[in-house]
C-alpha cells in the first residue's frame, strides 16, 4: 500500500495551508502571547527538550520538582525564537508568571507548528467523565501540576 501524496503541483507547504484552512487555524506570523506579550515562535522545536518535559509530565512531577522545572524551562527555551527569548524570559520574571501562564506556551507553540489546536473542538467530548464535586485536587495543566504555594 502507498502513501498518500499531494496531487502533483501542490507542495508540502501547499499542504500545511489547506490542512490549516480546513480545522480553522488561522496561519501567518509564527506567534504566540503571553500575558500581554507577543512572542515568536522558534523556526524548529528539538525532539529533546519535549521527551524530557513529557517524561517529567508522566513521572508524575509537578513544578515544585527541580527536574520538572529544568524540563520546563528547556521547553520554553526551545519553543520561544532565540531572538524573543531575553525579552521572554524578562517579560516572565517581572509579571511573576506561574506554571499556569508558561505552560500554555508550550501548547500555543505546538499549535502554531502543526497548524492545528491541540483543543477538541467545541461540543466534543474529550471522553473524560466530568469530574465530581468530591473530586481532590486539581491542575490547570494535563502536562504537569503546579505545586501549590
Amino acid at each position: 500500500m502507498t502513501e498518500p501524496t499531494a496531487p502533483h503541483g501542490v507542495g508540502e507547504h501547499e499542504v500545511h495551508e489547506v490542512q490549516a484552512l480546513v480545522e480553522g487555524v488561522v496561519l501567518g506570523d509564527r506567534r504566540i502571547t503571553f500575558l500581554g506579550g507577543s512572542y515568536r515562535v522558534a523556526d524548529k522545536v528539538g525532539l529533546m527538550p519535549l521527551m524530557k518535559f513529557a517524561h517529567a509530565a508522566s513521572s508524575g512531577l509537578d513544578t515544585a520538582d527541580m527536574e520538572a522545572l529544568g524540563a520546563i524551562y528547556e521547553m520554553l527555551r526551545d519553543c520561544i525564537h532565540p531572538e524573543d527569548w531575553a525579552r521572554f524570559e524578562a517579560d516572565a520574571i517581572v509579571k511573576k508568571a506561574e506554571a499556569e501562564d508558561l505552560l500554555p506556551v508550550v501548547q500555543q507553540t505546538i499549535e502554531v507548528i502543526n497548524a492545528r489546536p491541540t483543543q477538541p473542538p467545541s461540543g466534543s467530548s474529550n471522553g473524560r467523565p466530568p469530574e465530581s464535586a468530591s473530586s481532590t485536587g486539581s491542575s490547570s495543566s494535563p502536562a504537569l501540576a503546579a505545586s501549590p504555594g
